[in-house]
C-alpha cells in the first residue's frame, strides 16, 4: 500500500561541482526535487566512499524543491573517476528519503613549485648573465 501511495519525482538531481579534486574541501550545490508530499527536508547528509560531509544547509526552499550548501572533502585513499554517492535528506517527522547522485574525483592539481624549477633556472640565468657582463667588461679594457 505504501509504495502505491509515493510519488515520484518528476524533477532531477542536480549536484554542481561535478568534478571535485582528491585531498581538498570542495563546496557542493545540492538541489533536490519535491521528494514527498509535505514540507521539505530539514537536514541533507552525503554519504560516498571516501566521501566525508564537512557541512552543509539549506539554502532555499523554491516551489517543492530544495537547494543545499554541502562542504565535503574526499579523502585520499577514495577511487579516481566516478565515485557514487547517496544523499540522503532527513524530514523532522524522523523519515528519510535516499536519492542516488555521483561525483567525479580527479587528482589533484599540482602545488605551483612541484613542476618546473623557476628558481634554479633564475639564479642560473642571472649567474650567467653577470658572468657574460664581466667578461665584456674585461674585453673591453684590454682593448
Amino acid at each position: 500500500m505504501a509504495l502505491l501511495l509515493t510519488e515520484p519525482a518528476l524533477a532531477h538531481v542536480d549536484v554542481r561541482p561535478r568534478l571535485v579534486e582528491l585531498g581538498s574541501a570542495t563546496a557542493l550545490r545540492v538541489e533536490l526535487p519535491r521528494l514527498r508530499a509535505g514540507d521539505a527536508p530539514v537536514r541533507l547528509e552525503v554519504a560516498g566512499d571516501g566521501v566525508t560531509q564537512l557541512a552543509g544547509e539549506l539554502h532555499r526552499v523554491v516551489g517543492g524543491e530544495t537547494r543545499w550548501n554541502v562542504r565535503i572533502r574526499v579523502s585520499r585513499s577514495a577511487p579516481q573517476g566516478e565515485v557514487p554517492l547517496v544523499l540522503r535528506a532527513l524530514f523532522a517527522d524522523g523519515e528519510s528519503v535516499e536519492v542516488d547522485s555521483s561525483i567525479v574525483v580527479v587528482p589533484p592539481a599540482e602545488e605551483p613549485g612541484d613542476g618546473f624549477p623557476w628558481v634554479g633556472v633564475s639564479i642560473g640565468v642571472a649567474l650567467a648573465l653577470s658572468l657574460a657582463l664581466g667578461a665584456l667588461v674585461l674585453a673591453r679594457r684590454r682593448a
